[in-house]
């Protein structure tokens, strides 16, 4: 950035995963990768550090798939990404909350319509629960994408020791482990390595879920780019599609709840130091395939306003 400048953001989470977002659409903004990385760091004066960053555009598509804005999504790492599921809610309570209750967002992922937030009242504050209508979920191994031609990407072998993955592109790339008893701390121990896995050009989203019965599922996320997240939108969706096609459902709705990491450890939903950490703040999944849609409802806070100044983000 060559001119130095007040940025005004807004500091915004989705069950704990949080954003910084940044509305540019009045004024153009670019950023560098180490101007990313910089203003996720954790130690980081103004913003506190983030998972991802999230820039507002102006709208880039014409007709039926023109939304209000393009959303640009950046990894804590300074990767440009396609799709952020908590991150379009969060981008949706922000849209909302400045008169456009139900936006068309556009993403590199595809096109997102959002519901108008249901506002609840908890212990920490209102807490707004936008729904989006993510993109139609992906199987073909060229689009996921795959390094190899496979028939099937449902049955993905990625590491010797552990079950094959389902392979599924819902706006971003997501490989969904299903294991028996409990995530216990798999992603951790596996998620980088898979991640970076022969098989997947591009990387991947790493999840790992247990079924608990009634269409719950416990779910860890090794997010491509940032790592280990208190919950993942895309990989809640990513998991909901695989337990639908593998049949790992106990009802007749088709609706999921997904439980990320959050809900499950008292650590993080004890912890002052982070907004949007609520008891049983399920990441709620409806997935409907009679009409090819998958939609996603979640928790969504705004933790606060600031600025920083542009040239020196560090």
């Amino acid at each position: 950035m060559s001119q130095t400048r007040s940025i005004a953001f807004t500091k915004m989470n989705g069950l704990g995963n949080d954003f910084v977002v940044i509305d540019a659409r009045r004024e153009r903004l670019a950023l560098a990768e180490e101007d990313v990385r910089a203003l996720a760091a954790r130690d980081h004066a103004a913003t506190k550090g983030c998972d991802q960053l999230l820039i507002l555009h102006p709208p880039r598509n014409a007709g039926r798939d023109k939304g209000v804005v393009f959303m640009q999504i950046f990894n804590a790492d300074g990767s440009e990404v396609e799709a952020c599921g908590n991150g379009a809610r969060a981008v949706a309570a922000y849209l909302a909350s400045l008169g456009t209750p139900e936006p068309v967002i556009e993403t590199l992922g595809g096109t997102l319509q959002a519901h108008a937030p249901r506002r609840e009242e908890r212990s920490g504050g209102i807490i707004q629960f936008p729904g989006i209508i993510m993109p139609t979920p992906r199987f073909a191994w060229r689009d996921i994408p795959l390094a190899e031609e496979m028939p099937d990407t449902s049955q993905v072998t990625l590491h010797p020791d552990l079950p094959p993955a389902f392979m599924v592109n819902v706006g971003n790339p997501h490989g969904v482990i299903f294991v028996d008893g409990g995530t216990g701390g798999l992603a951790a121990q596996y998620g980088f390595e898979l991640e970076k896995n022969r098989l997947l050009p591009e990387g991947a989203n790493i999840n790992f879920a247990a079924c608990k019965g009634d269409n719950i599922i416990e779910l860890d996320t090794w997010e491509r780019g940032a790592g280990l997240t208190q919950a993942c939108g895309t990989g809640a969706c990513a998991t909901a599609v695989a337990a639908f096609h593998l049949g790992k459902i106990d009802n007749h709705n088709n609706e999921f709840r997904i439980e990320p990491p959050c809900a499950r450890d008292p650590k993080l939903k004890d912890n002052s130091d982070r907004a949007g950490i609520h008891q049983d703040n399920l990441l709620e999944i409806l997935v409907d395939y009679d009409g090819h849609s998958l939609d996603q409802q979640g928790p969504v806070e705004f933790e606060f306003e600031a600025e920083f100044e542009a040239g020196a983000v560090s």
